[in-house]
């Protein structure tokens, strides 16, 4: 999509960019080019109350077919029934909080931040079986030459096996290399 711009002083922006470069509201600007003012025109006049209630129509006009799109997400809380922008409004909290504890896998309650979250730290003890071998979570991540916080992460992914199990090679080389280096060499040790 190419956004149409606009020069004034020299300079060729968006309208968005010249409202926010000028500190003008949008809608105001908008409108007034829609009505088939000069730029020149409509950047210089000062904004007077009479245009900002059209321009706030506009606005939630707007914010209302945004909520009402057909891709957007509609949580029911208790009965209540609104989008992820509305619930987030409403509870006063950012709108990328809601979505990423939805997609994290939170209960709509603890996505929305009603209900407390709990935390679950039992991975970090949690026993796992891999080819007749039985080892703590903290115990696979040392032989496997990961984090814990690695382990646990490829863990709550739901990985398969041959990926939750793969080594970290080049963790592994590199702390390989550091024992060679601390260990004395056998052939420059004197011999008795």
């Amino acid at each position: 999509m190419i956004r149409k711009t606009y020069e004034y002083m020299g300079f060729r922006l968006s309208l968005r960019g010249w409202a926010a470069r000028l500190g003008l509201n949008y809608d105001v600007l908008r409108l007034r080019l829609a009505k088939g003012w000069a730029p020149q025109q409509a950047f210089e006049t000062p904004i007077d109350d009479a245009e900002l209630a059209p321009a706030a129509a506009e606005f939630e006009k707007r914010k209302v077919a945004n909520n009402q799109r057909r891709h957007a997400r509609i949580l029911e809380y208790e009965g209540e029934r609104r989008t992820i922008s509305e619930w987030a409004k409403h509870l006063g909290i950012p709108r990328i909080t809601i979505d990423v504890r939805l997609k994290k896998g939170y209960p709509t309650g603890q996505a929305l931040g009603i209900e407390p979250i709990k935390f679950d730290y039992s991975w970090r003890c949690r026993k796992l079986t891999y080819k007749g071998e039985t080892l703590t979570t903290k115990e696979w991540a040392e032989r496997l030459h990961v984090s814990l916080c690695q382990f646990c992460v490829r863990i709550r992914q739901d990985l398969p096996e041959e990926k939750l199990f793969a080594e970290n090679h080049r963790l592994r080389k590199r702390r390989e290399r550091e024992l060679r280096t601390r260990q004395p060499n056998a052939q420059s040790q004197p011999v008795p």
